[in-house]
């Protein structure tokens, strides 16, 4: 189990690079990729990954993917990795399609849903891509920051 500070670290590394490969992707989704929306969006977004690391979404994700594949194998990690991009696209698209839709555009609740729907595969794909590409990167070194060594999930 990661400490609060461990969490916090790879909060800050892991999710910079979502954050701002997804705002771009759901501002672009929107025809609404400009720079002043991009950097609040994407400041946004990067506070509420933040937060979201915080959630058990590792715990859901191991206990995902060990009845279905073998510890240390690719299909592992896709498995743990499959669970967490979930878990990270539904609760940012439904956050910041609200924002953009509902706060930003003052669109319909109709709009809000429409663009929740056909912002999630354009989302999850990249996400999903990212976690698997940069969690590594990120946990080591969140892990040197800390000081504190590598989990060993079995």
């Amino acid at each position: 189990m990661k400490s609060k500070k461990l969490t916090a670290v790879y909060a800050l590394i892991m999710d910079l690079p979502l954050s701002l490969v997804i705002t771009g992707i759901a501002l672009k989704l929107g025809n609404n990729l400009n720079g002043p929306m991009f950097v609040r969006m994407a400041c946004i977004a990067y506070l509420v990954t933040f937060f979201v690391n915080f959630l058990p979404v590792g715990k859901w994700g191991v206990d995902f993917a060990v009845k279905h594949a073998k510890p240390g194998t690719f299909k592992f990690g896709l498995l743990i990795n499959i669970v967490i991009a979930g878990v990270f696209v539904v609760i940012l698209d439904l956050i910041m399609t609200g924002l953009g839709v509902l706060v930003f555009g003052h669109g319909t609740f109709q709009a809000f849903a429409f663009a929740v729907v056909a912002g999630f595969i354009p989302c999850y794909v990249p996400t999903l891509v990212i976690a698997m590409l940069w969690n590594p990167v990120a946990d080591g070194l969140s892990r040197k920051i800390c000081n504190e060594p590598a989990e060993n999930h079995f």
